[in-house]
């Protein structure tokens, strides 16, 4: 529903010169415009109209979706604003203070109210999954789990329909309670829900999520002065906490603070991703630094166990060099040989690579662009973005790459002053040391000398050559070394959320290359270049080059909901039903009529048992020994993170979270409300 939307409102912009005009700001602005976009593609001639269709656009202006919402068409314009003051709906805010006796009853006549409202459509649906899930024997959290899964796959009205169920089914679980009121809030009846949310203030008077929770059901109304008391205790218990920096960073531009609303949107990013919050920043006029988003997660600082390639031990001297000089030959000869095996192991690789190309391009011969991204946004890495602007950044000045470049240099303006003086020096030395011809000689009658001392002249070479060239080399390897090794991690684990898998594969085996190319280019210059002097150089060797690790994913996160589970596995996400778990005769999504609705926001979820009851609703920052979290908005899910412990030791090894279906989960509201058509009565 989205995109149709966000596509006829791009088009009114292309042919009614909208740009320059006050934007569309309800369905009968819209609809005006849609009229005046066909007036002007009527006038186009055949052969315009031709190209058109060639391109992939119709000449025919769509309609809008059936219960589009006024504040839909606002957000899809990029009306994401302060909304106006909503004194209808202030006004009809129960005016009743609950208590633990009467949310029951109140919980009630929401259930009723939800009932009512959600769509013909869904309620069917709803019902239907609810009794299976009863049947089932799903406990009244599990059931409200489930919802929230609906819920981030952009199915509001079953989710808000479960949700009601799940509540009506046990209205003393103040999550539940909290959650349900965020979907009230977000799904455009943020009235209904300040009644409860006020409730859970009293018992949890210092719990974020409930805190920036009635903050935005009070920004939802307009009410930005209430809004602001509550979202200004959450940001100074957690400075980084994404909503409700959010919601203050549109305050603060409506207001015309435009410094200050690009500090809270930097502060909502740096927690957690989205797309929105990056145009938004771009917008304010802001361009985006990779250091102004969290890395997913903790880097492996050596994934391919570069480390373990220890290079023989660098000669300091003549003799050093002859009695090393069978590990270097040894070294540089099983480098080679693992290289080539690299270069046959890249093969499988490239020919996938060239396979999905050639699909690509005869994809893009049938159906054109529009073929070709199609089932783009479904496979796309919830981290590609964040990592793009990071591979960027490596180039620039302070950069991995700059940096590697830098220690190369060094290396080169040696190698380079060695060439240029190498030969002169040599000329220097065998003149300063050669023996003189006695006067009796047929040389000493030419004026010639009779040579020089190979020994003589071979130490003192050498001692030249390691002194201004060698040892300074050395030092100059062992920074590029490090420095390259810096790249290679930086650039592998940002790769890795922009590349297939075929393309990752060839991805490593060339950085695996790189690195045994770079250390086969550090030996010594030679200096033996008169003879062994009688040192005998050594002749075997038993130096044995080390072999890599396999770099693969350690970061695997699972949230359960009951109905399927959601699997990211570094950035890359898929579900899994649970066949076995539920039975009875319905689909996780009945139709596509619902889906993409605006709404944007966070879920926590932990994977323990460790919350203590009486903190509430689990909370953005908070302590906990493993959870995780993710950002979700009308893109889908856009940002996955561990939590606690988790995030901490996720370097180390394995970062596996998996949140069951009875985890305790707690929806974070975003600024958007208005998400289901009926409500908002």
């Amino acid at each position: 529903m989205k995109k149709t939307l966000v596509f006829v409102c791009l088009l009114l912009f292309f042919f009614s010169g909208i740009a320059q005009q006050t934007n569309p700001a309800n369905n009968k602005e819209v609809q005006d415009k849609i009229k005046q976009a066909q007036q002007q593609l009527d006038k186009l001639t055949p052969e315009q109209k031709k190209m058109m269709e060639q391109m992939g656009f119709s000449t025919n202006t769509p309609s809008l979706p059936n219960g589009t919402t006024d504040a839909q068409i606002a957000l899809a314009v990029g009306g994401d604003g302060v909304p106006k003051k909503n004194t209808v709906l202030i006004g009809a805010i129960p005016k009743i203070v609950l208590t633990s006796a009467t949310v029951s009853s109140y919980i009630k006549t929401l259930n009723e109210y939800v009932e009512k409202n959600i769509s013909a459509q869904y309620k069917p649906f709803g019902q239907q999954v609810y009794a299976s899930l009863k049947t089932n024997h799903f406990k009244a959290n599990e059931i409200a789990n489930a919802a929230l899964g609906y819920w981030v796959n952009g199915d509001l009205e079953p989710a808000v329909y479960l949700m009601s169920k799940a509540c009506s089914d046990n209205s003393a679980d103040d999550d539940m309670l909290s959650n349900f009121a965020a979907m009230l809030s977000m799904a455009g009846a943020p009235h209904r829900a300040i009644p409860l949310l006020e409730y859970l203030l009293k018992k949890y008077p210092d719990n974020t999520t409930i805190q920036n929770n009635l903050g935005q059901a009070w920004f939802y109304l307009g009410d930005v002065d209430k809004a602001n008391v509550q979202l200004d205790k959450v940001v100074r218990a957690f400075a980084y906490h994404p909503q409700a920096n959010y919601t203050q960073c549109l305050i603060q531009e409506s207001k015309g603070n435009k410094t200050a609303a690009i500090e809270k949107m930097k502060n909502s990013l740096h927690y957690s991703y989205s797309l929105g919050k990056v145009n938004k920043l771009r917008k304010l006029g802001y361009s985006v630094k990779g250091s102004d988003m969290r890395k997913p997660f903790r880097p492996d600082p050596d994934p391919l166990a570069l480390e373990k390639f220890v290079r023989p031990e660098a000669p300091k001297s003549y003799e050093d060099e002859l009695r090393l000089s069978a590990d270097w030959d040894a070294f540089q000869k099983q480098v080679y040989e693992k290289m080539n095996a690299l270069a046959q192991a890249s093969i499988p690789a490239q020919q996938a690579n060239a396979k999905e190309a050639e699909r690509l391009y005869n994809q893009y011969q049938k159906g054109g662009v529009t073929a070709m991204t199609a089932k783009a946004s479904s496979n796309e890495n919830i981290y590609r973005k964040t990592a793009e602007k990071n591979l960027e950044e490596m180039n620039k000045d302070g950069g991995a790459a700059y940096r590697l470049k830098a220690a190369k240099k060094q290396i080169d303006d040696l190698r380079k002053d060695f060439v240029a003086k190498d030969e002169l020096q040599r000329k220097t030395l065998e003149k300063a040391n050669s023996t003189i011809a006695t006067s009796e000689t047929e040389l000493a009658k030419k004026g010639e000398n009779i040579g020089y001392d190979n020994c003589v002249v071979q130490n003192k070479y050498s001692e030249w050559v390691y002194k201004n060239y060698n040892l300074p080399l050395e030092e100059a390897y062992n920074n590029y070394l490090h420095q390259l090794k810096l790249k290679i991690t930086e650039e592998l684990y940002w790769r890795q959320f922009t590349e297939n898998e075929a393309t990752f594969e060839s991805t490593k085996n060339n950085a695996k290359r790189e690195w045994l190319a770079a250390i086969s280019d550090t030996r010594n210059i030679a200096t033996n270049k008169y003879g062994n002097c009688n040192i005998e150089p050594t002749k075997s060797s038993n130096y044995k080059l080390s072999d890599f690790d396999d770099m693969h994913c350690k970061f695997i996160s699972v949230l359960d909901f009951g109905v399927y589970k959601q699997v990211f596995e570094c950035g890359k996400s898929r579900m899994e039903f649970n066949a076995g778990g539920v039975s009875g005769n319905f689909n996780f999504k009945s139709d596509n009529a619902g889906k993409n609705q605006f709404t944007n926001g966070n879920i926590e979820v932990s994977a323990g048992k460790e919350i203590s009851v009486s903190k509430g609703p689990l909370q953005v920052g908070a302590s906990v020994k493993g959870g995780m979290g993710m950002e979700f908005s009308s893109n889908g899910v856009e940002d996955v993170y561990v939590t606690g412990e988790a995030s901490v030791s996720a370097g180390a090894g394995p970062a596996n979270i998996e949140v069951g279906a009875s985890g305790k989960m707690s929806l974070i509201s975003g600024n958007m409300s208005g998400g289901i058509s009926g409500f908002g009565k």
